[in-house]
């Protein structure tokens, strides 16, 4: 009896260390943003420019690319399960997963720019985010 229980035990360990090492094979939302270029897909493809993200752990850098040059910004930000009303630097590099991207630029033109983005859906090669502060929805391919 006591072999048994010993190898119902052994099972349970075995598949539940299975599971536990297939969990850990699904890239985290953070996994899925860093050290790539996020490229917004237009909806009109007449236009001069594009607009590029690239993600470390902690900052986001915002790229418009035109015929003249590039101007870039870079933004705090981090990962967050419920919609932020203020910027908390504390919560930087600590979240892996979430459904919001929450940035802060400190100084842009004078003035700071707070924002919140919805993280509609994700995949390696794809993000789609929607603003919540102008309700936009924003595609973009991932490289």
């Amino acid at each position: 009896m006591k072999r048994k229980i010993k190898i119902i035990l052994s099972l349970l360990l075995l598949f539940g260390s299975l599971g536990l090492t297939a969990q850990s094979n699904n890239p985290t939302i953070m996994q899925k943003l860093i050290n790539k270029t996020l490229v917004l897909s237009w909806d009109n493809e007449n236009d001069n420019y594009a607009y590029k993200q690239q993600y470390t752990s902690t900052q986001i850098t915002k790229s418009v690319i035109t015929n003249f040059g590039t101007t870039s910004v870079v933004a705090d930000f981090y990962l967050s399960n419920q919609i932020e009303t203020t910027f908390s630097y504390s919560k930087i590099g600590n979240a892996t997963d979430g459904k919001y991207i929450i940035s802060f630029i400190p100084e842009m033109d004078g003035e700071s720019i707070f924002n919140v983005d919805e993280i509609i859906e994700i995949t390696d090669t794809y993000l789609e985010t929607k603003s919540l502060k102008s309700g936009s929805t924003f595609k973009f391919n991932i490289q």
